[in-house]
């Protein structure tokens, strides 16, 4: 869990709550079992 800052090409800066959850297989191979991205939740 985590934050991550996009910037898009006029430089607006936008932070998203990221999720992420890996599992290695038996083989070695590492698969993302979750993935979720928000924005974050402000309190008015």
């Amino acid at each position: 869990m985590g934050n991550v800052d996009l910037t898009d090409s006029s430089g607006k800066l936008t932070t998203v709550d990221k999720t992420w959850a890996f599992v290695r297989e038996p083989d070695g191979e590492i698969r993302i079992v979750l993935h979720h991205s928000s924005l974050p939740f402000v309190a008015k």
